[in-house]
């Protein structure tokens, strides 16, 4: 399996893994912990290994004449019944660089990845697939009146690979008019 991503830089990174990290020692939620702070372009699709070298060449070969994203975190909100995550604010640049990545990939690949017709809502996981029901409710009295502000600069998108059960960036381009 494999993913396009922005990836949040290491001190994002690790802010956002002690919020995973509590989830975990709270309610024992791991699925988060097996990928880097990131917001989602591309969802998750299989793709046979052997076609990943043209995977990472059609990742290579994407270009945007964007300048670089200012990304701005701020505070939490949930899905559903199980996802919490920390809020990215809404930027109509960060909307078109999630549909010219997205149009990129579906044209190379669209025998495996589909367009995603839901409406985008930028995001960074804590927790999800495994955070039971009654758990989010526990621990959105926790999150809903911490604050979290955060920003940070990009001009790079990576694609994920779930290797040995953990996501890792096996590739990365610098989009942008000064790349």
């Amino acid at each position: 399996m494999y993913f396009v991503a922005i990836v949040c830089p290491p001190e994002t990174n690790e802010d956002v893994l002690r919020f995973k990290n509590w989830m975990k020692e709270q309610f024992g939620c791991v699925v988060a912990l097996k990928s880097p702070a990131h917001i989602t372009l591309v969802p998750p699709f299989w793709l046979d290994e052997d076609k990943e070298k043209r995977l990472k060449e059609t990742l290579q070969d994407f270009e945007s004449d964007m300048n670089e994203l200012e990304i701005q975190l701020d505070g939490f909100s949930k899905f559903g019944k199980r996802v919490l995550f920390i809020r990215v604010l809404e930027d109509p640049q960060l909307e078109k660089l999630k549909n010219e990545t997205e149009y990129h990939f579906v044209s190379s690949f669209g025998d495996v990845i589909e367009k995603d017709n839901r409406a985008f809502h930028p995001h960074v996981t804590i927790a999800n697939r495994d955070l039971k029901p009654a758990d989010l409710e526990k621990a959105w009295q926790h999150f809903e009146k911490k604050v979290f502000k955060e920003n940070f600069r990009s001009k790079t998108i990576s694609l994920l690979k779930l290797i040995a059960g953990t996501w890792k960036v096996i590739a990365e381009k610098r989009w942008g008019k000064d790349h």
